[in-house]
């Protein structure tokens, strides 16, 4: 028989009766359960579990109500539904999430509960969010984004790491700056639009640009526990770039990476670097990598080789990136999904050593594997 104190059928799941009178508890078949032909009291017991009353009081309150169940019966059908992972136990009390917080997250965490790969309290996958501290390197279209994303969900720490001032031009796809902004360093603006967002993220700003200096990588990591890489990494085609010393610190510390990208046509995501000691590392993978890059069609290939060996021959134009904000939310999007569920386990990462392309003209979706265990 299982210790719950109050429990509580997880709010996301309705209570519905069918037709033929069989018990429909939830809408997600992976997450829900059928009760054929219930006895007469159970419709009354589910209606109690509202995570105020302990059992023996819900069997007292039956019993007023001339509603015949034993206690046992109560408890076994308590077992059952907890089995099943209906149930929370609602006597659980946050340590470190306060009201205000524990309301503004409510969506999500009954998301989480919904799903909760790890069987807990729905609140600790909130709680790993606001104990873990994510740096961005770059706070261009990619980061401001993944910045926003997680300080909506509630991550605790964000390190933000850019040394460029805002311009007019970034206002239409770096979600995080307004027309006010335009000539503020990059960093302070952002930290003033999270803070708008979610006063309780902890931002802290770093006006300079990354550099291949160990010394300096280390001392913008910190006491991270996640990073993003949110610019086009390079590493994989030269010798001795950031993006190389970033994962070899990564990898020093176990603190893991993941990398994204993409352009109005198509996004990448992933892979994810656990640096755990399971899995393969950068270091590891980096060289084979090259060879996932470059695409079949041999014209693309041509000009993905030209590209990285920058023989450009421009002229006196000048020639910027381009991006679209539709497509950076949309990779932006993707990405923190993995992140949150990497970082609290209320459900399976998919990109660990896997990078996936989507395609926004055709949503053509492939996946290369970069690494296995």
């Amino acid at each position: 028989m299982i210790s719950m104190t109050k429990p509580l059928l997880k709010k996301s799941h309705h209570v519905i009766i069918a037709d033929d009178g069989d018990i429909c508890i939830g809408e997600i078949p992976e997450v829900s359960q059928i009760v054929e032909q219930p006895p007469y009291w159970l419709q009354h017991v589910l209606g109690k579990l509202n995570g105020k009353k302990t059992i023996p009081r819900i069997v007292k309150e039956l019993n007023a109500e001339e509603i015949s169940v034993e206690e046992s019966e109560v408890y076994n059908l308590i077992d059952h539904l907890n089995e099943a992972n209906l149930l929370q136990d609602n006597s659980y009390h946050s340590s470190i999430l306060n009201n205000e917080e524990i309301e503004r997250y409510d969506r999500q965490i009954l998301q989480f509960g919904l799903v909760d790969k790890n069987r807990v309290h729905p609140y600790i996958y909130q709680e790993r969010l606001k104990n873990s501290e994510v740096v961005i390197f770059g706070m261009g279209g990619w980061g401001t984004w993944c910045s926003l994303l997680l300080t909506q969900a509630g991550i605790g720490g964000l390190r933000l790491i850019d040394g460029d001032d805002v311009e007019l031009s970034n206002v239409n796809r770096q979600v995080l700056y307004q027309t006010d902004h335009v000539g503020y360093q990059k960093v302070d603006a952002a930290k003033q639009s999270i803070k708008s967002f979610n006063p309780n993220v902890n931002v802290k700003c770093f006006n300079e640009f990354a550099r291949a200096n160990k010394e300096q990588l280390e001392r913008l990591i910190g006491d991270a526990s996640f990073i993003v890489l949110a610019w086009a990494a390079l590493g994989y085609f030269r010798e001795g770039t950031v993006e190389e010393l970033i994962h070899a610190i990564a990898k020093e510390r176990n603190i893991p990476v993941i990398e994204l990208g993409g352009d109005p046509l198509e996004i990448s995501i992933g892979p994810i670097y656990p640096n755990d000691g399971i899995h393969k590392h950068y270091d590891q993978v980096h060289k084979s990598e090259q060879n996932n890059f470059y695409h079949t069609d041999y014209n693309i290939k041509k000009f993905q080789e030209a590209r990285l060996k920058h023989h450009f021959i421009d002229g006196d134009r000048e020639v910027n990136a381009w991006q679209s904000s539709p497509s950076l939310s949309a990779m932006a999007g993707l990405a923190c999904d993995q992140i949150i569920k990497y970082i609290t386990k209320y459900d399976d990462t998919s990109i660990v050593g896997k990078r996936i392309y989507l395609s926004l003209s055709t949503f053509e979706k492939r996946d290369v594997v970069v690494f296995e265990k």
